[in-house]
């Protein structure tokens, strides 16, 4: 009888714990150099303060990088190709990067950063779906 009782109890409590953790950001990207390679992504509220931030590999344009992350407000998506995997966006020596990198909502500044509100996006259901490019500072 406590068997019968207990595993529906267990079973509950386990799709319970599973459902939970099934949240976050399912994120495609284009214009790497190469694939596979390295994508460093930072997650940024509002305000500018880091939610979160990782390495993880990019195994091409038509595969999401799944990024579970609890998301309640508007955020931010900075990315740029790991290439040479130094966990570091290498910069040239006027300081321009010179590694490919993006911002969410395809926001895009001409050897700048855009502004921070202009990369703010809505988190949509437990999922949100972007679609992001990398670009290098001579794309303009």
């Amino acid at each position: 009888m406590t068997k019968a009782v207990f595993t529906p109890i267990l079973f509950c409590l386990l799709s319970a714990s599973l459902c939970a953790q099934e949240r976050g950001i399912k994120l495609w990207v284009s214009g790497a150099d190469t694939y596979p390679t390295t994508l460093a992504y930072d997650i940024i509220d509002p305000s500018g303060t880091r939610i979160t931030a990782d390495f993880v590999p990019l195994k091409d344009a038509n595969t999401p990088v799944i990024i579970p992350v609890e998301l309640t407000e508007m955020f931010g998506v900075v990315i740029y190709e790991d290439a040479n995997q130094n966990e570091v966006l290498d910069m040239g020596i006027f300081g321009q990067p010179t590694e490919r990198y993006g911002f969410s909502n395809g926001a895009w500044k001409f050897l700048g950063r855009p502004e921070h509100a202009e990369t703010l996006v809505d988190p949509k259901g437990n999922w949100t779906e972007l679609r992001m490019t990398l670009k290098s500072v001579m794309d303009y």
